[in-house]
């Protein structure tokens, strides 16, 4: 049996990394309406997936639609996102960028960079541990956690937390 979700969210996801991608296609797959910019000020084209439930836009038009937004750019490129969304004081972002795999030079605090200036209290830094299971051992034994979630807000945390079970995550 077929059941409708209680609720659709509208989901801004920024960046065109493999990861926006993927969480693009899993919120859609969800029945959420995703709303996905890749460029700064320019709307989106061949890098958005041609599915159902994925519209391009700006930057801003996405973060003006969306209750929920996702920024998933290269960490270097955080900084220009987040003041490409304009007014999203009282909206919540995850923050699943890594620096992980970038060279020293481009590290950026992005969870830092993307709360001051939005001024949201709701930033959540989220991040799959898939891959990272030797690195993260010494940190929280033998049962590393799949997922991540940080945030002083317990709104962010909450939603967050929902939105990832939603997907599978």
């Amino acid at each position: 049996m077929e059941f409708k979700k209680l609720a659709s969210m509208n989901i801004a996801i920024i960046g065109n990394t493999d990861i926006a991608v993927w969480y693009a296609k899993a919120f859609a797959a969800s029945d959420h309406e995703v709303y996905m910019a890749t460029q700064p000020g320019n709307v989106a084209g061949a890098d958005v997936p041609d599915v159902e439930g994925i519209n391009a836009c700006t930057i801003s038009q996405a973060a003006a639609i969306a209750d929920l937004i996702i920024i998933a750019t290269e960490p270097k490129d955080v900084r220009e996102a987040a003041y490409w969304l304009e007014d999203v004081r009282k909206k919540v972002i995850i923050d699943v960028t890594s620096n992980v795999m970038v060279p020293d030079h481009e590290k950026v605090s992005t969870t830092c960079a993307i709360t001051t200036i939005t001024g949201t209290a709701h930033v959540v830094k989220m991040f799959n541990t898939a891959g990272y299971t030797q690195m993260l051992t010494p940190i929280f034994g033998v049962q590393v956690p799949e997922l991540l979630i940080l945030s002083d807000s317990l709104k962010g945390k909450e939603i967050a937390k929902i939105m990832a079970i939603d997907i599978g995550l």
